[in-house]
């Protein structure tokens, strides 16, 4: 909405909601390609609360201050891309965000694109882009292990927010894992929000699991599915064959950095290059 149906809506002037903008960064507005301010429900949830805070006597930056460290739910966008100047910008306020390990201002960023977008499209277009970078930057010195440890583990627990209720649904079930001394769980993560969205009911294991409990946990649910990923050279390979054997009573998808067609073959696998991607084709090929 633009800022004239956003004072509308909480009775604040224009002037007014410019102002909280600019001092106290309460509304962190998208913009159009013509750079026209674009304000969500986040803002409005956000300049309501700062409203209640003012009516109980509190300074008008104490006010903010408390609006904007408010853990407040929204119901998901449903746009299905996010638009390249967006994706950019959100790239950019993540990047310099994690860097400093400024944790508020990043989940800001990301409560906005996904009180706009359709989760989904969040992950594709932004996160897994975003994790990319992470991953290239560390290779090449240009952040610290500790600003991609920051930045992970910042990603990890929105991830794991996202994915509560995976058990629930009338879908076929999944189970997903990183595979055998792996705990990089980000991209598992991320198909398996993908499969849930699409009616699948998830089960996952994270990090390091053992091929032997894949098989009894999608033995004991009755899977129709096991994802495994793996983001490091060389742990997949040594359990190929266990991983063929489990594919010869249930589908397996193999993903990640350090997976591949050939490793997929080996293993009796589906190779999935893209998590969003991947979960609409499992689903399809469930379905035929």
């Amino acid at each position: 909405m633009r800022i004239s149906e956003l004072s509308r809506r909480v009775g604040v002037s224009s002037e007014t909601l410019r102002a909280w903008e600019r001092r106290y960064g309460v509304l962190k507005p998208r913009r159009t390609n013509g750079n026209t301010r674009l304000y969500s429900g986040l803002d409005e949830a956000r300049v309501r609360v700062m409203q209640r805070y003012i009516s109980e006597n509190l300074p008008v930056a104490q006010a903010a201050e408390m609006a904007m460290s408010a853990q407040l739910r929204l119901r998901s966008g449903s746009a299905g891309e996010v638009p390249d100047h967006e994706r950019r910008r959100a790239m950019q306020d993540l990047v310099s965000a994690l860097a400093v390990f400024d944790e508020t201002s990043a989940d800001r960023a990301l409560q906005q694109l996904l009180g706009a977008y359709a989760v989904t499209a969040v992950l594709r277009d932004v996160i897994l882009p975003y994790l990319h970078e992470v991953g290239e930057s560390w290779a090449q010195n240009r952040i610290s292990i500790a600003q991609e440890h920051f930045a992970s583990q910042f990603l990890q627990a929105r991830l794991h927010a996202l994915s509560r209720g995976w058990d629930r649904g009338l879908g076929p079930r999944a189970v997903i894992a990183a595979a055998p001394g792996d705990y990089h769980t980000l991209g598992i993560t991320c198909f398996g929000i993908a499969l849930h969205r699409l009616g699948w009911r998830v089960v996952s294991l994270g990090a390091a699991t053992p091929v032997e409990m894949l098989g009894e946990v999608a033995s004991a649910t009755g899977a129709r599915l096991i994802g495994v990923s793996a983001s490091v050279v060389g742990l997949l390979e040594p359990h190929a064959a266990q991983l063929a054997e489990l594919a010869r009573a249930t589908p397996v998808v193999i993903g990640g950095y350090a997976t591949g067609a050939g490793l997929a073959g080996r293993c009796g696998a589906m190779y999935l290059e893209e998590p969003i991607a991947a979960a609409a084709e499992v689903t399809i090929s469930q379905a035929e």
